[in-house]
Order: structure tokens, then C-alpha cells, then sequence
């Protein structure tokens, strides 16, 4: 199986910690699982420790890449070098299924189309995370809709098979591709990784992190760009100094942070794993995404979740109960679905234990993979 993305770990974002998760479930099962993604990284991103690499159970092809639009505009999206193609052919030729994410991306659109001249024929599936995204600039937003029309038709047009994380993104695909089957399917959590502290063990973390004065602790998980919510929960911890909001993601730091907040950067995988461990509350009031990743690590983890008000976001959290609690994208309403959580610690609880049965019953990705193989064996039939 050929898996094909704009970025991979330890480039931090939801799509690559999905992606590296999935091949894992896959490659547990006995698949021979190839990622080719590009080898770009933000700024304040080091390269890949080795001993990470060295334990990785699936091929991971990284290609050059120029990021400039990330780096110097916030635009995630990697303009890959002629070595793309190169990299790509001879793996897809001897691929039963491609699999490529993110339709407006080169690596989907070159993936996608040389599966489809393949003699070998394998099944060609396309994935999108989010649709499109909404820009502040004006430009930007002109240049992706654009870009959506073209190439992310002729990507989505490329491929048998169209899987979307919610309903919008999935609408979105038949608009572009009319016909062609589809899933609507989360991505899935590493519930290895994300799960509850054992006895004993927050303590000790809080005690590292220096959280030794009993404060809960509110976390937030993302790239420090404002489509994450970044301002609205800076600005929530500036009219509440009861709010101690730890802060976790690559970007640059914003000027004007309260002092009831922590700024960390950019962590590990298994570092963010301990981080949310420790905290009491997770919060991330963006928009414009398919379903939040860091959502689902922050629930499997035991973590209630305050996330926007956002109607895609229902098929993922139907039977989710307590653990979830959506506001408008703004200070006063985080802070009326954050406080009652943070005074009272059996709501908190409560919401704690809903979570993780959540994540478990819907995030786990034994479940998820299980329905893409069955799609990916219902697309081969039709061949």
C-alpha cells in the first residue's frame, strides 16, 4: 500500500500523526505500508531524533521540497521538487492501493494519477481532511477556492474511492466528483499512546512540568495561527486569571500573552502524550477543520474537551455525553463552557470517564482501519 501526503512526522500536524498512526494499525496487521510525503519542516521543527526512525514498522520515502508558503504565510502546503514523480512510480506500479490525502496537494495529484495509468491497477483512494480552509486574507482564500475547483477536482476525479471526516467534507467530494463511491470516517487515535495517567503518574508530570500549586491547568493543542483559536484562548486566559492555559504547537509565539499563560512550543509526540496527562481540561476553539486530532488525543487521554460550535463535527461526537462541550468562537463563551469544568472536580471527573469511553468506543483505529480495508475491498471489486 502506497500512503501519500503534503507533510510527515515530525512536521506536527493532524494529518501526519493520523497518517504515521494508520500505517502502525496496518503494518501491525502484517501490510507492507510505503508513506511518501515531502521532507519539509517549519522553522522551529528539528529534524527526525533517528532512534525514532529506526522503530518506525512501515517505509517513510521523504522528498525535497521548498515550504515558503508555510514558513513566510501560514499556507501549509509544500511545493515538492521534480523528484516527486520519481519517488512515486515505481512504488505505486507495484501497489494493490493508493491511498493519497489532502486533494489540493501535488503528492495526491501525482500519486492519484499515476495509479490510474498503472498496469498494475491498484485501487486509488482520496482522502480530505478539512475542505477548504478559511483564510483571514482575502487573497488566500480567492487562491484556494481556485485551487479547489482545478486541481482538487482533478484529484478527487482521479480516484475510485472518496473518503471525507464529516459530512460538509463529504458533500464537498461529490460536488467535485459526482458518483464516485464514498465513506465518511474519522481518523483514529493511538489509544497505546493517548490514555489516562495510572496512579501516581500525573503527580509526577504536574511535578516535572513545575504545576505544583493544585491550578488546573487548561490545554490547547495546535499551530499558533489564528484559524486554531490561538487569540480567542489567549483572550479567554486574559479575562479570567483563574484560567492557567498551557499552550502546545509550532508557529511563532504571539506578542501579547497573559501572564496566566505557558507557552511550550513545539513537542515530541510522546512529550504531547505526557503533556496531556497532566493537564485537567482540554481546549481548542477553531474552525474550519474536519475533526480535530488533538481533540481525540486529549479525550482518549481522559481530558473533557471544550472545542467551536461546529455542526460538522456531530457524527463525531454522537453518544460523546459530557466529554464535549461546544461555544461560539469567542472569550465569553469558552469561558462559560471552561468554568464549570474547572470549579467543580466531579463534573470534571464525569466528563473525564465519558471521554475515554468515547475515544475508545469511536477513535480507536483497530475500528477505523477496519472500515477503510473494507472499503478499499469493496472499491476492488468494481474494478
Amino acid at each position: 500500500m502506497v500512503l501519500a501526503s503534503h507533510y510527515a512526522l515530525p512536521h506536527m500536524g493532524g494529518i501526519e500523526t493520523a497518517l504515521d498512526a494508520f500505517a502502525r494499525e496496518l503494518a501491525g496487521r502484517g501490510h507492507d505500508v510505503l508513506h511518501v510525503a515531502s521532507a519539509a519542516l517549519r522553522r522551529d521543527e528539528p529534524p527526525e531524533d533517528p532512534s525514532a526512525a529506526a522503530w518506525r514498522p512501515y517505509e517513510l520515502v521523504r522528498v525535497p521540497a521548498v515550504n515558503a508558503l508555510e514558513r513566510r504565510a501560514g499556507v501549509p502546503y509544500p511545493l515538492f521538487s521534480p523528484r516527486l514523480l520519481a519517488a512515486l512510480r515505481p512504488r505505486v506500479a507495484r501497489a494493490d492501493v493508493v491511498h493519497a490525502h489532502g486533494y489540493l496537494y501535488l503528492s495526491s495529484l501525482a500519486a492519484l494519477g499515476l495509479a490510474r495509468r498503472a498496469a498494475s491497477r491498484p485501487v486509488r483512494v482520496l482522502t480530505e481532511h478539512v475542505a477548504q480552509v478559511p483564510y483571514e486574507s482575502a487573497l488566500l482564500a480567492r487562491a484556494q477556492a481556485a485551487a479547489a475547483s482545478t486541481v482538487g477536482r482533478a484529484a478527487a476525479r482521479a480516484a475510485q474511492g472518496l473518503v471525507a471526516l464529516n459530512q460538509t467534507v463529504d458533500r464537498e467530494l461529490a460536488r467535485l466528483a459526482p458518483g464516485r463511491p464514498r465513506l465518511v470516517a474519522g481518523n483514529g487515535v493511538d489509544t497505546a499512546r493517548h490514555r489516562p495517567p495510572t496512579v501516581g503518574e500525573r503527580a509526577a508530570l504536574r511535578a516535572q512540568l513545575g504545576w505544583s500549586d493544585g491550578s488546573p491547568r487548561v490545554l490547547f493543542v495546535g499551530r499558533l495561527v489564528a484559524k486554531k483559536g490561538l487569540p480567542i484562548a489567549l483572550e479567554a486566559a486574559r479575562r479570567d486569571p483563574g484560567v492557567r492555559l498551557v499552550v502546545a504547537g509550532p508557529g511563532d509565539p504571539p506578542r501579547d500573552v497573559p501572564p496566566n499563560a505557558e507557552l511550550l512550543g513545539a513537542l515530541t509526540p510522546d512529550r504531547l502524550a505526557g503533556l496531556y496527562r497532566a493537564a485537567d481540561a482540554f481546549l481548542l476553539p477553531s474552525r474550519g477543520e474536519g475533526f480535530p486530532v488533538t481533540a481525540q488525543e486529549a479525550m482518549a487521554s481522559g481530558l473533557p474537551v471544550v472545542l467551536g460550535r461546529d455542526a460538522a463535527y456531530a457524527h463525531h461526537l454522537e453518544g460523546a455525553g459530557p466529554a464535549v462541550r461546544q461555544a461560539d468562537l469567542e472569550a465569553g463563551a469558552v469561558l462559560a463552557a471552561l468554568r464549570p469544568l474547572l470549579d467543580d472536580p466531579a463534573a470534571r471527573a464525569r466528563a473525564s470517564e465519558a471521554a475515554v469511553a468515547h475515544a475508545r468506543t469511536r477513535f480507536a483505529w483497530s475500528s477505523v482501519a477496519d472500515a477503510l480495508l473494507g472499503f478499499y475491498a469493496s472499491l476492488a471489486m468494481k474494478r
